[in-house]
């Protein structure tokens, strides 16, 4: 039997000098119950912990292009859409479809860019201005499918995107500056 005395905390206080015992059952029965506590609140940490993080590695994006490119053959207004998904993943996925075609609507084409991995296992560039993804994209060309195109997409904090995909890789066709575009969703 545990005994606890509180005799000199009562004469601290001026109080009468008293003694009070624990039996065996009511020690397990308060070591059980703050066991239980504390286990709660470890499952509640932990659990939080979990849905915040699957948050952050399925963070997703989408918006706009709207881009002059300028190349060999003139200049060209580019406009589609595009989405990254998984953003915050060792696997993030981004896909673009835009139009291309000249400032007077001729010459009319479309491009996808896809199937994006980062670079072995570079994490994503973060700065004050924004976050920086860098690895390789296939892209659509007109001769059919370019694989393994160098390609940088650029989330801007103000609410841009960047994509630059290599001029060398795509024959300079989206001439040597990067696709932009806004994020939207």
């Amino acid at each position: 039997m545990s005994k606890v005395n509180t005799s000199k905390n009562d004469r601290q206080t001026g109080m009468g000098s008293t003694s009070k015992s624990i039996g065996n059952g009511g020690f397990m029965l308060l070591l059980a119950v703050s066991m239980a506590s504390l286990l709660a609140m470890c499952m509640l940490s932990v659990s939080t912990s979990i849905s915040i993080a699957h948050a952050q590695t399925t963070a997703n994006k989408s918006g706009t292009i709207a881009s002059i490119q300028k190349d060999q053959a003139g200049t060209w207004k580019l406009s589609g859409t595009w989405n990254f998904n998984n953003i915050n993943s060792n696997s993030p996925t981004f896909t673009s479809t835009f139009s291309m075609a000249k400032l007077d609507g001729s010459a009319m084409h479309k491009h996808t860019i896809n199937d994006f991995k980062l670079n072995g296992t570079l994490h994503p560039t973060k700065t004050s201005t924004g976050t920086t993804y860098t690895g390789t994209a296939t892209v659509s060309m007109k001769e059919g499918l370019v694989s393994n195109v160098p390609t940088s997409i650029t989330l801007s904090n103000n609410g841009n995107i960047s994509i630059m995909v290599d001029p060398k890789m795509t024959g300079n066709h989206f001439g040597n500056t990067p696709i932009e575009g806004r994020v939207t969703g």
